[in-house]
């Protein structure tokens, strides 16, 4: 059941948003200290939705509907953003607030950016924000699917850190594939993620490459793809469908 109210407590400033964790489990004997996440849905999804699309126009939405946030950070991030409202315990009228949860059989969390550049611990406080929406929006009581993100191999230390094994988690590899490099980062660190985390399914948002099929199969590994709106929108267009 979907609790109505984000609790933050009154008596403190509680700046940095702890009570989100109050109840969570965290890694031990690991170098970093993040909270031990799993998804908890029952069914996996037959579509996704994007937050990007949320309010543009009435949802008609096909059972078994994932929310996703692949979009860029500013469109859920920043002074009205998922991370500020969960942390302040508010809903803001305009920017995020939980009603745009609803309706929806799944949420994959926000897909925080892992750029290359990035300075690393930059890199690690988005990762450690990942890993909290999840533990918050399932306290909440909505069912969450675990995102996983990596940039180049520097960030394999703490960015599979707090996901259970054999969980299901989705990955986006929009934008993972335009350079050589790109290609061949992702490949490392999808191979890298199977070996730690051995998941159950993976949901990829966004074309495979052939290398990244081959890296499945010789794992044996569960997976399903789900198009790019970007990709959904092209196809719409070439075939005359656009206002679809």
């Amino acid at each position: 059941m979907i609790k109505n109210k984000l609790k933050k407590p009154s008596n403190v400033k509680d700046v940095f948003g702890a009570f989100l964790v109050e109840n969570a489990k965290f890694t031990i004997g690991e170098k970093y200290d993040m909270p031990i996440v799993r998804s908890n849905i029952d069914e996996l999804p037959i579509s996704l939705f994007s937050y990007q699309r949320i309010g543009k126009k009435e949802l008609e939405l096909p059972p078994r509907t994932a929310l996703h946030f692949y979009v860029f950070d500013y469109l859920f991030d920043g002074e009205k953003g998922v991370w500020n409202a969960l942390t302040r315990g508010v809903e803001f009228k305009t920017g995020f607030n939980l009603s745009k949860l609803n309706g929806f059989d799944s949420i994959i969390v926000p897909d925080y950016s892992l750029f290359n550049d990035l300075p690393i611990e930059w890199q690690i406080w988005n990762i450690y924000r990942s890993r909290v929406v999840v533990h918050a929006l399932q306290d909440l009581g909505y069912k969450v699917i675990v995102n996983v993100r990596w940039a180049d191999q520097r960030s394999f230390e703490f960015c599979f850190t707090g996901i259970e094994k054999h969980s299901i988690v989705a990955v986006g590899t929009y934008g993972c594939s335009k350079e050589i490099a790109d290609r061949q980062l992702f490949d490392i660190g999808l191979v890298e993620m199977i070996k730690r985390i051995e998941p159950k399914t993976i949901i990829f948002y966004g074309t495979i490459t052939n290398s990244v099929k081959c890296i499945l199969k010789e794992n044996n590994q569960d997976y399903i793809v789900f198009k790019a709106d970007t990709a959904i929108a092209m196809e719409n267009k070439r075939h005359g469908n656009e206002s679809k």
